[in-house]
């Protein structure tokens, strides 16, 4: 590997370093640090720049955790794809988890097939969930046999997970295992809601009235006890199946009954 020009590999240790040093942020701030970090990288010159990461790297573990924001804004260099499917089997998994969530998050179609393997066989339960959430978020077909194949064995563990990586997927190969989970009540209204998002995908109109029913459900608590309802994710599945706009605040939960009256799909 030979020198890069000093001014990159100074430029990139000092994004690194912002990162590292966010850390001390509260969300808000570090989302912003991120943002600020992703707008200087993608005008960053692309001739050595997976050598230059390297070298501003260096020895520092701290740095080549937060490399993986620098590499996500490197998309359109094919040794930054690449090196990304080196990374995804690292032995870390702290590290692993990341670059599986950077799969996710770029829309990286190409790392489809690796899910596969870390779905079946990865160490970590962490890995193998947030690989399970990128799928859902892909939607590749090399990747739904071996959801479908775990759904079969009804974990309870990962039904929530598999439930919502399914309801993305929504084709009719996923309606029998979600139509189980949807009437099984022992799974809680969590995962019945998820269940019935993807069945009114289908256009199951039995899933769609209990979204609507939803709507409604309450917030419970009591002296040493708190258990929120259901509303706001039933609002944003509705939103989801009709096309309707939403943003994660209460307010729409009125707004999509206020739709859902206006559709027809419900009485006045």
């Amino acid at each position: 590997m030979g020198a890069q020009p000093e001014n990159l590999v100074a430029r990139i240790r000092g994004l690194l370093d912002r990162l590292v040093a966010c850390r001390r942020l509260d969300n808000d701030g570090q989302e912003a640090v991120h943002d600020e970090v992703a707008a200087e990288v993608r005008v960053l010159a692309r001739e050595g720049i997976l050598e230059a990461l390297d070298q501003a790297i260096g020895s520092s573990k701290r740095r080549r955790q937060e490399a993986v924001y620098i590499i996500s804004e490197l998309m359109d260099v094919p040794e930054a794809v690449q090196r990304v499917g080196v990374w995804l089997k690292d032995p870390n998994p702290d590290w692993r988890s990341w670059l599986i969530q950077t799969v996710a998050s770029n829309r990286l179609r190409e790392y489809a097939p690796l899910l596969n393997d870390i779905i079946e066989n990865d160490p970590d339960p962490f890995c193998r969930d947030m690989a399970i959430y990128a799928s859902g978020v892909l939607r590749e077909q090399e990747n739904l046999p071996i959801l479908l194949r775990l759904a079969e064995q009804n974990d309870k563990a990962l039904i929530w997970r598999l439930a919502y990586t399914l309801s993305n997927y929504a084709t009719e190969d996923c309606r029998p295992h979600l139509q189980k989970w949807f009437e099984d009540v022992t799974l809680g209204k969590s995962t019945r809601v998820i269940t019935a998002w993807g069945m009114g995908k289908l256009g199951d109109m039995r899933a769609i009235e209990y979204l609507i029913q939803m709507l409604d459900d309450p917030d419970r608590q009591g002296p040493n006890f708190f258990e929120p309802g259901v509303s706001i994710r039933a609002a944003q599945a509705l939103c989801d199946i009709h096309n309707w706009s939403f943003e994660w605040n209460k307010s729409y939960v009125a707004k999509t009954l206020a739709k859902v009256k206006e559709s027809g799909l419900t009485k006045q």
